[in-house]
């Protein structure tokens, strides 16, 4: 049985505060038995001030300011303290500074643990005025072992490509981490559930029937609704409202949840042992709708 959270956070441009904020919903999460806690995208160094349509040099200079090294980089080893002390896994978004170019940096989602660090993804699709500033990475698309389940990570947008987590889940994923930066120009509480960012949640979630955790920053323009989702269609096991807060689960048993949906969910089909990869070829094959080719990560470590 384990204890998973998920936090909507409005961080600012102020990485030591947003540590010091973060630190605060780990103790949270920890006095309530939590072995898992995601906070959103970028939430580190904070989001850049013009929407993402709008491109403004200064944004991007921002980011290069706030990104560091990982693991060897500051806050790493800060979230690697915290970690140890609470026998808890952390992840969190930030900006991540190339070890090979200063010009290059990435969007990058980190993870450690009691063990320290655990592994990162570097996001890959990019929306937007996000691709001018930051590097896609090499779609490794990674899965991170724990006590409690296999970890698959990605990234915001690479929810809205059901590719990603569909790779994830053949990896073996239970547990899908999706920090975002979502926004919502007009929030409604009676209609967030349709907003598109969220249908794309659910649906990774039923379509592989893993857990999903959306963890998505909150404030002005931003969708907060921070949200643990389980394997069975629409089982939503903990959200936030649209301010900052924590959604914190009961004790959940991950392994036996997802045997469940996939033994007794729609009448007993399983998602993935009924799927027909043969029949499949056209997905990862050049076409009209995807003009663009060219490696992805070339700057990777």
């Amino acid at each position: 049985m384990t204890i998973l959270a998920s936090v909507a956070l409005d961080s600012r441009q102020d990485v030591p505060g947003n540590r010091e904020r973060m630190k605060a919903y780990v103790e949270q999460a920890a006095a309530k038995g939590a072995k898992l806690i995601v906070f959103p995208e970028l939430c580190l160094g904070g989001l850049p001030k013009n929407p993402m349509f709008i491109f403004n040099p200064d944004d991007a200079a921002y980011q290069h300011e706030v990104a560091e090294l990982v693991p060897e980089g500051p806050s790493t080893r800060f979230f690697e303290e915290l970690a140890r002390e609470h026998d808890m896994y952390i992840c969190w978004g930030m900006a991540e500074q190339s070890h090979q170019r200063a010009d290059v940096m990435y969007n990058t989602l980190v993870v450690v643990g009691p063990e320290g660090f655990a592994g990162k993804y570097r996001k890959v699709h990019q929306p937007l005025t996000e691709r001018i500033m930051f590097y896609s990475g090499s779609g490794d698309y990674p899965i991170i072992e724990t006590p409690f389940g296999k970890l698959g990570l990605m990234v915001c947008f690479d929810k809205a490509y059901p590719e990603v987590s569909r790779i994830l889940a053949l990896k073996g994923a239970e547990i899908l981490l999706c920090p975002t930066a979502w926004p919502s120009i007009e929030p409604s509480e009676d209609d967030n559930d349709f907003k598109l960012g969220n249908i794309f949640s659910f649906a990774r979630a039923a379509e592989n029937m893993v857990f999903f955790i959306d963890s998505c920053t909150s404030g002005q323009y931003e969708m907060g609704h921070s949200r643990i989702i389980g394997p069975w269609p629409q089982q939503v096991c903990a959200t936030t409202g649209f301010e900052e807060g924590i959604a914190i689960t009961e004790d959940i048993d991950i392994r036996g949840e997802i045997q469940a949906a996939r033994l007794r969910a729609m009448g007993g089909s399983d998602l993935l042992k009924d799927r027909k990869p043969a029949t499949y070829g056209l997905l990862s094959k050049p076409n009209k709708y995807n003009p663009m080719s060219g490696d992805l990560g070339q700057f990777d470590n």
